[in-house]
């Protein structure tokens, strides 16, 4: 199951200099409600510095946002069921509603809508070849 998020993680390295979608944010989202680990800030950490070096700002402006979606992703999940798809959509949506508008990007809504697809999509492949039943925690 690592292997798979290991090649998401590649495409996602791969997709971000070509387009503005944040599809580090719908990884992170998969990444957070599956794994439950902390390795998931250290994903963080270095997916935040790589955009902020292929999309030429200040170094540390998306390691911090991203580490901040993740921590907020650790908290609600004491709080909510957070291994469904409904919570991986409106989670990777808001996330991607709130990085595009920081960071100035235009066309929001459709940007966020697709990060929130891409997000469901790589929840759901994870999902089954974990298997629905497995506890990651």
């Amino acid at each position: 199951m690592i292997y798979i998020f290991l090649i998401f993680s590649f495409l996602v390295v791969v997709l971000s200099p070509i387009t503005t979608i944040p599809f580090s944010l719908g990884l992170l989202t998969a990444g957070t409600v599956l794994f439950k680990k902390s390795w998931i800030f250290y994903l963080a950490f270095g997916l935040g510095l790589f955009l902020d070096l292929i999309m030429v700002r200040a170094i540390g402006y998306s390691s911090l946002f991203l580490i901040i979606y993740v921590l907020l992703l650790f908290l609600y999940k004491r709080k909510f069921e957070t291994q469904t798809m409904t919570f991986v959509f409106i989670s990777s949506f808001l996330g991607g509603l709130i990085y595009l508008a920081i960071f100035g990007y235009g066309q929001i809504f459709l940007q966020s809508l697709l990060d929130s697809f891409f997000a469901i999509i790589v929840f759901r492949l994870l999902w089954l070849k974990s298997g629905p039943h497995s506890e990651t925690s």
